[in-house]
């Protein structure tokens, strides 16, 4: 894809006063490297500081650091990206944060953007994709107060283990539903347990496989069991 002519006039003046601060947070040291590489050529000036581990970013922010934009890769340890969006949701940190991952199927995608991130992008997007997301970004500016209500409702942070964990959250029926996907019951079986159509069991089975992130049973029961769910 041909390099676009990125010109400033067109990005507002505010664009061109502020010096703006990027976290950009991957456990790959060469992504970091190639990310602040590119960022050197993004038209508004910027400093960007890169963090090997999400716990480390928490640790500068919790310390006062300010970043109107943080960039981070979905897989990494201990705090892989969507559970990094949920601390700093706990925290209200209001700037806006874009994933980026090597996978590119709709349940990622889709979770990134149920807990809030404000753009998804795949590793391998051009420099002018990652630059219109980053523009977009910081044109955007922090999150309101209801963005963060609206995230905040739909994780959990769990310090129990000593890191930041998501924790998905499941209705009372749905859990009850898990369990009985645990003991092998069918959709029919479980709806005559519980006293509902098959249909709605089905719906559970649906919203559970997309809050756990896994396309099967199996995968499922695992996950919930991991999580301690039941």
């Amino acid at each position: 894809m041909a390099k676009r002519d990125w010109n400033l006039s067109g990005m507002g003046a505010h664009m061109m006063e502020d010096t703006a601060q990027i976290a950009i947070v991957d456990d790959h040291s060469l992504f970091l490297q190639g990310l602040s590489r590119l960022l050197e050529e993004f038209p508004r000036p910027n400093t960007a500081r890169a963090y090997k581990s999400g716990l480390d970013l928490l640790n500068d922010l919790d310390a006062g650091v300010h970043f109107d934009l943080i960039i981070a890769d979905l897989a990494m340890r201990p705090v892989n990206g969507i559970a990094l969006i949920a601390a700093l949701t706990e925290r209200n940190m209001r700037a806006p944060v874009i994933i980026i991952s090597g996978a590119e199927d709709a349940t990622t995608k889709s979770n990134a953007a149920r807990v809030g991130a404000f753009d998804f992008l795949h590793k391998s997007s051009s420099q002018d994709q990652l630059f219109q997301a980053i523009q977009s970004a910081l044109e955007s500016g922090p999150l309101t107060k209801d963005m963060l209500r609206r995230r905040s409702g739909r994780m959990s942070v769990d310090h129990d283990r000593g890191e930041h964990i998501l924790i998905p959250k499941l209705a009372p029926q749905q859990v009850r539903v898990l369990r009985f996907l645990a003991d092998g019951m069918t959709n029919k079986e479980i709806g005559q347990v519980m006293s509902i159509s098959e249909n709605t069991v089905k719906s559970h089975v649906k919203s559970i496989f997309r809050e756990l992130s896994v396309t099967s049973r199996t995968a499922a029961v695992r996950q919930g069991q991991e999580l301690g769910l039941f």
